[in-house]
């Protein structure tokens, strides 16, 4: 889930044409945190405290951001009004 996503497809073919996407965010996660009243152990090797992946919503405010900047063009009213 957090890699090899429709996401991930999008923001790899941008950079096969040298456009870098913003489409990660990164989360940092406490070691232990509580659930339903109980304490649980959420990592215990520090490795494991960055959770990070690719999301839709980051991605989709980079290419708007890009096409407001003339790179491209906000296909979303297009796509919106096409019948599928």
């Amino acid at each position: 889930m957090r890699t090899n996503n429709c996401t991930d497809m999008v923001a790899e073919a941008a950079a096969l044409a040298g456009i870098n996407l913003i489409h990660r965010i990164r989360l940092t996660l406490p070691p232990e945190g509580k659930l339903w009243g109980r304490t649980v152990r959420v990592w215990t090797d520090p490795q494991y405290r960055i959770l990070e992946f690719s999301t839709l919503e980051v991605l989709e405010v980079d290419l708007r951001q890009l096409a407001r900047m003339g790179i491209g063009s906000d296909a979303a009213e297009w796509y919106l009004a096409w019948k599928h």
